[in-house]
Parts: C-alpha cells; structure tokens; sequence
C-alpha cells in the first residue's frame, strides 16, 4: 500500500511539488498494461548488479542479489497508481525493488527542482511528519566526493532511510526501507550501494 501520496493539482499553491511521495512496501508483481511515459529512460542490468540512468547521467551498483524494475508497466497496480501521481506533480518513480528474500526494499524518485539536498529533505520531512512514526534530524552524507543528506524515519513498521542529492538541476531521492530488527546490520550496506554512485554524461 502506498499512503501519504495525495498531490495538489499542478498550478496549486508553492510547494506543491515538495508533497507527500513516502510509500509502504509491498509484494512487487508483474501485470500488463499500457506504458507509462518515462521522463528519465533507465535500465537495471542484473548480471552486474548496475543500475543505469543515461538521460540523468549517474550508475548505482546494488550489493546483494536484488531484483530491480524500471519500467512503471512491470509494477503492481498499486506502484502503477504512484508513478503516475508522481508524473502528474512533475517527478517519476524511476526504479522499484527488493532483495530476492523480499527482506529489504528500495525506490528512487526524482523531481526537476533546483533545490538544495538539505532544503529538499526538509521539506520532505516536513510534509509527511503526520505520517512518519518516528524520525531523526536528516544528516549530511557523503557518497565519496558526492554530498548528501540523508533521513531516517520509522512508518508502517518498517524503518527507512533516504538519501537526497541534486545531478545538475535535478533532485533525486533514494529510499531503502527493511524491518526495524534488520536495519542496523543493513544501513552500512545501504550507505557503501549509494557510495557506488557514478557520475555519467547525462542531459548536459
């Protein structure tokens, strides 16, 4: 189930952008429908754990055996929903995934905004507080020479930790998400994947 994705019509007050884009975990599943324009074309190559966005211009390399889909027309209906409420506010839900054992999640949004990662986080934060359970003040990360932010929080039962930083004018946030008794043997996995990002030639 994804809760706390309500959007403002677009030409609605300043900030609508900024709304409510946390989500819950579910069983991931393949249905048919029909495609979903992306903004951001991408590709996620198994065989070497890569995920790759050509037309933002940066690589990801997942540790572990995780299985990642890109194409909003492989999601569940629920993830089909929430990609196109993204669209409609002017963002994508670029990729969607889990562990093979279904223990651990992640998800990658991105959004044109031009804001900076610590400005971003917080207003994230800010707009889904009714809807976190419990939280900590977002950080400064950095993933190599790449500075972020990364937030904590606790919903639904699971814990979440998201990682925010800008290629070029774009804002781009990636969530890992995994039960509260797994999460501290997992963050440093999840803090050397977002270490891996490599910037490519993108837009520019």
């Amino acid at each position: 189930m994804v809760t706390g994705s309500r959007v403002p019509p677009r030409n609605s007050a300043p900030g609508y952008r900024y709304r409510r884009f946390l989500c819950v975990p579910v069983v991931l599943a393949i249905f048919c429908t029909s495609p979903l324009r992306q903004f951001y074309p991408d590709a996620f190559f198994p065989e070497d754990n890569v995920y790759e966005n050509r037309s933002l211009g940066f690589l990801l390399t997942f540790r572990g055996n995780w299985s990642i889909i890109t194409d909003p027309a492989e999601m569940n209906r629920t993830y089909r929903a929430f990609a196109k409420t993204m669209q409609k506010a002017g963002g994508e839900l670029l990729f969607l995934g889990s562990t093979v054992e279904g223990l651990h999640g992640v998800k990658a949004l991105a959004i044109n905004l031009n804001e900076p990662p610590q400005e971003y986080a917080h207003y994230i934060r800010d707009l889904n507080k009714s809807e976190v359970d419990d939280d900590t003040e977002p950080v400064d990360f950095y993933a190599g020479e790449h500075p972020m932010v990364k937030w904590v929080y606790d919903k639904a039962g699971y814990r979440f930790v998201e990682f925010f930083f800008v290629i070029d004018t774009y804002d781009i946030r990636v969530s890992f998400w995994t039960k509260p008794q797994l999460f501290t043997g997992f963050l440093q996995v999840f803090e050397e994947i977002m270490s891996t990002l490599t910037l490519t030639a993108g837009f520019n």
